[in-house]
């Protein structure tokens, strides 16, 4: 073999060894290099606009290019999803939840892509979900049962819209207890409380950054909270696997996803970023501060999360007629 041969191959090998000790961002064909769009697929103000804010100039810092926060709200999120997700090259970032990732690619019209078309980034939030009445119209979540078994389709419950997430947890809990409820949808979870607050519903599905306030205030009584276990700032509220109903146990989420299309090593370099800000205390404290519990999952992870989701709603869908 040629010295130059063996010169070359030395240069390649420490070569490759320097590479694969630079950051990620540094290796990733020097990505990125400009502006990073955060799409958030509804109107400014919700949830999920909040909490790609907070994320945003953390994100900047970190890639050390500026992060933009981009809001193209319309088609329950699919118009916003679909545009963030038609890129290959890793700028465009989409906030991705349950809501527009989750019923609306088993129900309804379909958006133009499927899960088959993101890659995961990150978790970053769950939100528990409660089920309340105003004060006084059920004593406690046994009562509310009986009667949804015994008159079944005249208990009335609120969310957000057909074929939310929340929609789906009441047939859930409606399938679980034995009974049937008639769902009356609203076009906001503040709407669908206060829907319930008044009177005009019997009971709503309401996220806990909703309804914490009503309930700690004693304008509404949870009869249960969607985890395994109670919510610290909400003590008065049981969860529904302590009242018996461990199989209805059910988070909403939300998080972080890409393009199916980009390359690995951005990928990476976005996954890499956003372990580290969704980790960080402040970070946690401002997610908290907006409603949510911060619950981070990698990447990897939470593909797997978004593929299970769709098949526990796929079994309600399975058992009950959604609405047209």
């Amino acid at each position: 073999m040629s010295e130059r041969r063996i010169t070359r191959r030395a240069v390649l090998t420490r070569g490759l060894a320097v590479a694969a000790s630079l950051p990620l961002a540094a290796r990733a064909e020097d990505y990125p290099n400009h502006t990073i769009e955060i799409i958030v697929p509804y109107a400014p103000g919700g949830s999920t606009d909040a909490m790609g804010r907070v994320v945003a100039p953390r994100l900047s810092e970190l890639l050390k290019v500026p992060v933009v926060v981009s809001n193209r709200a319309g088609a329950a999120g699919a118009i916003g999803t679909a545009y963030g997700l038609a890129t290959s090259d890793g700028y465009r970032i989409v906030a991705g939840g349950n809501s527009n990732l989750g019923p609306g690619l088993i129900s309804g019209q379909r958006p133009s892509y499927t899960l088959d078309d993101v890659t995961s980034i990150a978790r970053a939030t769950i939100n528990p979900l409660l089920l309340v009445a105003k004060t006084g119209r059920f004593a406690s979540f046994e009562a509310f049962a009986k009667e949804a078994r015994e008159k079944p389709d005249t208990i009335t419950f609120s969310t957000w819209g057909p074929r939310s997430p929340a929609h789906f947890y009441g047939e859930m809990i409606a399938e679980s207890v034995g009974g049937k409820l008639r769902h009356i949808p609203y076009d906001s979870g503040s709407k669908a409380m206060l829907a319930a607050m008044g009177g005009q519903v019997d009971i709503a599905v309401a996220t806990a950054a909703t309804a914490k306030a009503q309930i700690n205030a004693g304008t509404l009584m949870g009869l249960l909270v969607s985890t395994e276990s109670k919510l610290p700032d909400i003590p008065s509220v049981e969860s529904i696997k302590a009242l018996g109903y461990p199989n209805a146990v059910y988070v909403s989420f939300e998080g972080f996803v890409t393009g199916s299309k980009v390359p690995a090593d951005r990928v990476a370099v976005l996954r890499q970023a956003f372990e580290k800000i969704l980790n960080e205390p402040k970070i946690k404290t401002a997610l908290a501060d907006g409603g949510a519990v911060p619950s981070y999952q990698s990447g990897p992870d939470y593909d797997r999360h978004l593929r299970q989701n769709l098949v526990t709603l796929s079994a309600v869908m399975a058992k009950v007629k959604m609405d047209d």
